[in-house]
């Protein structure tokens, strides 16, 4: 057994894959949900945990535990498996271990960005609590000791001792000053190390993984003049636009409750957690983008946007909304009273459950914020108003949602719907359609694909009628593939399918996975007799001319034994239809 197998072993698919997308499983064989690799509306990626293996039936992404991550993470396939060892605490084998210490050795640059942001994470959560002022603020926001260690919040202090102190305690641990510096943790002035985080109570920021990759951090006393927050740089392992703080600790209950709500920042999404809404998350003092709703999709389609009072706050989710018609998800907004912000509002022990029975779906908010008081703007601000309102309508891909929305702006705006429908038009898009390797769908019929995927799952189907009846009935590539399967389980019987996967090409392996996926929960000898004899009805002419082909090759090459075979398997076919009348 090498490294790979050992791993796909001992970590199961289905827990793996669902720390990045909400499986639901259909029927009894397969797992299903929202592919995490494209979107969709329709869920068509599917886990199969017999096999362990996924498949995407619409962008046709497929392989085991091992490329999932690899695909996912932007990894390569060693990188991943690396991954899964430590994520998974797996103990591996001395046998293993030689190769995979030396990997370890070569700390990628990436594991050592992260390694570094939660060495800093932990140093200033450490200093939180040897400065008394830090602490008091962090209570004073009503932060309790289980929100301080969830989320690990910290303080940097100020002053060249504070920095000497942090770069001793890093490179006790291996890393160097340069190291901070790349991190955008300390910067180089002419004399001396400064940092943008000192004097600040320090927000870590984790990926949907937990893996630290970031820092926020928000002045807190009086005379500090400087702006509020200040976040970390952008770099490759650190993308605001697409980072949901809290993430990795709301997923399990957004999954669980099949709801999410979404405020616009750490202190928002921290109350949210202490007062029970432990499936919150927030953006990064940035507009909330496409790849952050895209990240919410993967694990529920019911969102409520919970942004503050200000005219900030309602601009940033009229702005949202115009992301919402890209993805098969659509936000409701709560309406917090004016200049109130969810932290605050709770504070104040105010019961957010009446604001969330009253949350209105992200378009109506729309059309009712653009059309408020319409009849009193001027005749500029009345057109701007109308078009933003068609413009957002006319890029919706439903038909019936796009009518109803247009009803509503009429009753709304006030303006006869046969005038705005004269406004509004649905660009004429084309729906791109993605190049694509050679797929079950576009080669075998559905009767076809299921035969082949009964065999996979139970080879013991196979005979020598069946061999000679699919060998001559398959099209190409398949009755190549078919033959090469043939001719590794009549070497070893016993060997199971991810052994004889081993002996296929990647081609091969990626054909092998799609067709596996196809099988339905039957009786499968009863139904494969029957399958077998419609793809024999259907293909009596070509198998003919196959075996007649491949009896004079017998015959020519002076293989008695095959010719017999060969008039064997075929006079069986022949009398099998004959008695069903199909000849």
């Amino acid at each position: 057994m090498n490294l790979f197998n050992f791993i796909k072993r001992s970590v199961r698919i289905l827990d793996v894959i669902n720390e990045y997308t909400t499986l639901k499983k259909s029927g009894g064989l397969y797992w299903k949900s929202p592919c995490p690799f494209h979107q969709e509306k329709t869920p068509s990626f599917t886990v199969s945990p017999d096999k362990e293996i996924f498949y995407c039936f619409g962008c046709h992404e497929t392989g085991d535990v091992i490329a999932f991550i690899a695909k996912i993470e932007k990894m390569s396939q060693f990188e991943a498996a690396q991954y899964l060892i430590e994520k998974y605490s797996l103990q591996v084998p001395d046998a293993m271990q030689s190769s995979f210490r030396q990997a370890q050795e070569t700390r990628t640059e990436k594991e050592s960005y992260f390694a570094l942001c939660k060495l800093v994470a932990t140093w200033c959560h450490t200093q939180l609590f040897s400065y008394e002022v830090a602490l008091n603020y962090v209570h004073s926001r009503k932060f309790n000791q289980q929100s301080i260690t969830q989320f690990s919040l910290g303080y940097f202090p100020k002053g060249n001792m504070a920095i000497k102190n942090l770069l001793n305690f890093i490179s006790s641990q291996g890393f160097l000053t340069a190291d901070l510096i790349k991190a955008g943790v300390v910067f180089q002035g002419q004399n001396n190390l400064y940092s943008p985080f000192e004097g600040r109570i320090i927000f870590p920021i984790k990926d949907h993984l937990g893996r630290f990759c970031g820092f926020g951090g928000r002045i807190f006393m009086p005379e500090d003049d400087r702006c509020k927050y200040y976040n970390s740089k952008e770099n490759q392992f650190f993308q605001k636009g697409s980072l949901l703080y809290g993430l990795d600790i709301a997923k399990k209950n957004i999954q669980q409750d099949d709801i999410a709500f979404l405020v616009e920042g750490y202190t928002d999404c921290i109350a949210m957690h202490s007062y029970g809404y432990k499936n919150s998350v927030a953006t990064l003092g940035t507009a909330c983008t496409l790849e952050h709703l895209k990240k919410i999709a993967n694990y529920t389609q019911q969102l409520y946007v919970m942004y503050d009072g200000d005219h900030a706050g309602q601009e940033a989710i009229l702005r949202l909304t115009q992301l919402c018609w890209a993805i098969d998800i659509e936000p409701k907004v709560i309406c917090l009273p004016q200049d109130s912000d969810p932290a605050s509002f709770l504070y104040k022990n105010q019961d957010l459950k009446p604001y969330i029975k009253q949350a209105q779906d992200v378009f109506s908010f729309f059309l009712q914020s653009k059309g408020h008081d319409f009849q009193s703007k001027n005749l500029k601000e009345k057109l701007q108003a109308a078009a933003s309102i068609t413009e957002l309508i006319s890029n919706l891909q439903d038909p019936l949602k796009r009518d109803i929305l247009l009803l509503q702006a009429s009753e709304i705006l006030q303006i006869p719907l046969e005038i705005l429908r004269k406004e509004y038009t649905v660009p004429n898009k084309q729906t791109e359609k993605s190049v694509v390797e050679t797929s079950v769908a576009h080669v075998l019929s559905p009767l076809e694909t299921k035969i082949f995927s009964a065999i996979l799952h139970y080879p013991k189907l196979l005979n020598d009628e069946n061999k000679t009846l699919l060998t001559a009935g398959l099209p190409h590539p398949y009755n190549d593939l078919f033959v090469k399967i043939v001719t590794i389980v009549e070497k070893d019987s016993s060997l199971p399918l991810h052994k004889i996967q081993e002996l296929l090409t990647t081609t091969e392996q990626a054909l092998v996975n799609q067709l596996l996926f196809a099988l339905e929960e039957i009786n499968i000898e009863n139904a494969f007799e029957q399958m077998l004899l419609q793809f024999q009805k259907k293909h009596w002419k070509s198998i003919v001319v196959n075996i007649k082909m491949k009896l004079q090759q017998a015959t020519q090459s002076g293989n008695g034994e095959e010719v017999q075979t060969i008039v064997t398997a075929f006079q069986a076919i022949k009398l099998k239809l004959l008695k069903n009348g199909n000849v």
